[in-house]
């Protein structure tokens, strides 16, 4: 019984996804911040002591030892020989609290051995912090 209707203008039912999408998102956080929660951690709750020093810095000291292309030593931008090297290494101060990290930078035409020489005597005074400088590819 359409009276006022005509059969062209019969509108079909239409389902709104948008506001469903939107409640779908809705429970997938829910669901997520729930889940979170029933997590148990897997660290001991502690009442630890109370202190009243400060806490511990390490600081880190930088060391630079240059390798030239003849084999010249410098530490510290000034010249000196493996003896010296080894002396000044020596004369560094040492404590629980302090740490070094050793550079050593080498020109690109620098025997090989001289290299290891130097990580080898910086290695025997103890200094495990290591590394050798280097340009990216494509630098002059």
């Amino acid at each position: 019984m359409k009276l006022f209707l005509s059969q062209e203008h019969e509108e079909r039912a239409r389902i709104e996804i948008i506001p469903m999408i939107d409640i779908m998102f809705f429970l997938l956080v829910v669901f997520i911040f729930i889940s979170l929660s029933l997590i148990k951690l897997n660290a001991m709750s502690l009442n630890l002591p109370k202190a009243s020093a400060r806490p511990m810095t390490i600081k880190t000291r930088m060391v630079d030892i240059a390798i030239e292309k003849d084999g010249t030593l410098f530490f510290k931008g000034a010249p000196v020989s493996r003896a010296d090297l080894r002396k000044n290494l020596e004369s560094l101060p040492k404590g629980p609290d302090v740490k070094y990290e050793v550079i050593v930078s080498g020109d690109r035409k620098t025997r090989l051995q001289r290299l290891v020489d130097v990580l080898d005597l910086v290695n025997m005074e103890g200094f495990s912090n290591l590394a050798i400088r280097t340009d990216k590819e494509g630098d002059p």
